[in-house]
């Protein structure tokens, strides 16, 4: 165990899981320190910035909570207003500021239709659905399975989906998508027949030890990629995962220090699930045993465990990948065979919910490491489902490397990361568009960061990467730089028009698709955008 906590301590293991199975990453986490430069000044547009901040969010720190709320047979209640809800926050009541009721049309049918990323600006804060196959985890019969229930499932739906939905499989090696946001049934049949599942390597070379510990770091790893990845979309995010997740860890016998240690990882993982609204379903397709889960609480909320453990919140006992289903107020789904069902269950449960926002009466990050959150409803016989609390204080984010300063192990992962998968980044509005030798990126002006400097101009800092494949993915060049961009004083910032971050370097031969990362500074947010050229 002890090493287990040493090897988390290097974020999760997950740079060196990365570093050893993708060229790319181990050239990248020299590239982000040593590669370093800086741009030159350029002139950007008028209107001054809004603040920027989190989820929890802005310096008022706004809670944000999607509540499901059942009746005594897990159905979803509808027509409730803000009166019949109370929120309590470490039993303090907190006052609701924002109420919001989430109910499909009566018709079924979309108000919009998405085909892609790019699209969901459409729907606003409607909620998405992302399926999610578990390859790393699960035996392959199991996956196999699993695919054979996803398409029954699909086969059900409506030609036109209710909401926008991407699929995505975690594997030993990659992480890939297999068809982006769409609405569209058959589109998503056609990837979901045409995708062979990774076989586990991993989990059947070795099931525990050095094996069970880099399954664990690479399935927190996509979790984190997930919340990332998502971050530009404002509504709600399901996340109907389908396998069991990593090996449970137990963390009662851990000596202070190493409950910091853990308590940090999973305070990253479930601070960038909440802020980008996910909630986290686990559908086990071997549907032979029970995920047994304990939140940590009795019926009325209060804690049922005691000493350091404590600041660990519902992972306070053992360190499972159920937890984070509960904690994010989702669900389990075990000891069935009907997988077709239990996604349809889940979505059916989490597209009928209400969003509560409120600002915590307490300020003192150090009094409770983790907040606690009970939400109770006037009307007997109703229950409320949403995540179980948050940890206090605004999530850290890693500041830009310089040449003289280290890059950080999580900067160097969420770079390398968003540089090695398909998956589409929305945290930044980013366009490529090609200048002369290089490309020049286009970022909205509202998604950046702007730090006033002494003289009173401005300036927003982003680090970039670009990396060029052929068309069988095999990386051809990468390369990473930092770049700032100023604005004089008495300039202001149009939000509505884009930064331009110029990136000189030369194209390889046989280049297919160019990826490019783009990572603001100040928020952490990262965007990406890909140009194929074949």
């Amino acid at each position: 165990m002890r090493d287990f906590v040493t090897k988390l301590d290097v974020y999760m293991v997950a740079v060196k899981i990365l570093m050893r199975s993708l060229p790319l990453a181990l050239l990248a986490a020299g590239s982000l320190s040593a590669a370093a430069q800086t741009a030159p000044a350029s002139s950007a547009p008028s209107t001054s910035p809004e603040p920027q901040g989190y989820t929890l969010k802005t310096s008022t720190r706004l809670v944000v909570l999607d509540v499901v709320v059942l009746d005594k047979n897990d159905k979803p209640v509808t027509g409730l207003d803000k009166s019949q809800f109370t929120i309590l926050e470490d039993k303090v009541p907190q006052r609701i500021r924002n109420f919001e009721p989430h109910v499909p049309p009566a018709n079924g049918a979309p108000k919009t239709v998405v085909t892609s990323t790019a699209d969901l600006k459409k729907i606003g804060t409607d909620p998405v659905d992302i399926l999610v196959l578990d390859e790393l985890n699960s035996k392959f019969e199991d996956m196999a399975y699993a695919r054979d229930r996803m398409e029954h499932y699909l086969m059900r739906q409506p030609e036109v989906l209710p909401h926008p939905t991407q699929i995505v499989a975690a594997g030993d090696a990659h992480f890939v998508v297999l068809h982006d946001y769409t609405q569209s049934r058959q589109e998503l049949l056609d990837a979901v027949k045409k995708h062979f599942p990774q076989y586990p390597w991993q989990m059947m070379r070795n099931s525990s030890g050095d094996g069970a510990l880099e399954r664990t770091s690479q399935t927190l790893g996509v979790l984190g990629q997930i919340a990332d990845a998502s971050s530009g979309t404002p509504g709600r995010k399901n996340v109907i995962w389908m396998g069991v997740g990593y090996p449970m860890i137990d963390t009662v016998s851990l000596d202070e220090e190493d409950q910091d240690k853990i308590m940090a990882v999973v305070k990253t993982i479930t601070t960038r699930l909440q802020m980008s609204r996910v909630v986290l379903y686990v559908i086990d397709p071997q549907g032979v045993h029970a995920v047994q889960q304990d939140d940590g609480t009795d019926a009325d909320g209060n804690p049922t465990t005691s000493g350091p453990t404590d600041s660990l919140g519902p992972f306070a006992d053992k360190l499972d990948f159920a937890s984070f289903a509960t904690a994010t107020g989702g669900a389990i789904f075990a000891e069935r065979n009907d997988i077709d069902v239990a996604i349809a269950d889940s979505l059916k449960e989490a597209s009928v919910y209400y969003t509560l926002t409120y600002t915590p009466t307490s300020t003192d990050d150090a009094a409770a490491p983790f907040r606690k959150i009970v939400v109770k409803l006037g009307t007997p016989g109703l229950h409320a489902v949403t995540r179980q609390g948050y940890f206090s204080g605004p999530p850290p984010v890693e500041a830009a490397p310089t040449p003289t300063a280290k890059t950080s192990n999580q900067l160097k992962w969420d770079i390398a990361a968003a540089a090695q998968t398909t998956l589409p980044y929305n945290g930044l509005d980013v366009q490529a568009r090609q200048d002369g030798k290089g490309y020049k990126l286009l970022v909205l002006a509202k998604d950046v960061t702007w730090i006033d400097e002494d003289e009173g101009s401005r300036r927003a800092e982003a680090t970039i990467m670009v990396v060029c494949y052929n068309v069988k993915g095999k990386e051809l060049l990468h390369k990473s730089i930092e770049e700032k961009e100023r604005i004089p004083a008495g300039t202001d910032v149009d939000h509505g028009q884009h930064v331009a971050f110029p990136f000189a370097f030369d194209v390889p031969e046989k280049t297919s698709r160019i990826r490019f990362v783009v990572r603001d500074a100040g928020t952490g947010h990262i965007g990406t955008a890909d140009v194929n050229l074949k």
